[in-house]
């Protein structure tokens, strides 16, 4: 499998996350069955892919970037979806989250 292959199925991870945690947040404490299997439907696809990915991404710096980019998605789905509000320690979380990520990233040159 290539890298960017691997990316690709990293990505579809991500967005089938997103997917679940849409549904279950609409499963009613899993008492709506229509949303409860399709919740665990779309986390099944989400590990499913993932497990794909870390055949060449590093398992601590995909599980980094995964849960990273994951509370920065529900935070955008929660302000424009559920009209929540975040206030500036929010914002400053998410930017140490980002700096993490990115600083997990970061090759060092030898």
């Amino acid at each position: 499998m290539t890298k960017k292959q691997a990316y690709f199925y990293f990505v579809l991870c991500i967005i089938f996350e997103q997917l679940g945690n849409l549904t279950i947040s609409s499963s009613d404490g899993f008492t709506k069955l229509g949303p409860s299997l399709l919740c665990i439907l779309f986390y099944g696809i989400c590990y499913f892919f993932f497990a794909k990915s870390l055949k060449v991404i590093n398992l601590a710096i995909g599980f980094a970037v995964w849960s990273g980019v994951s509370i920065i998605v529900v935070a955008c789905i929660s302000v424009f979806m559920l009209h929540s509000n975040l206030n500036w320690a929010d914002f400053v979380g998410m930017g140490i989250i980002l700096i993490g990520i990115v600083g997990m990233n970061v090759k060092g040159e030898a």
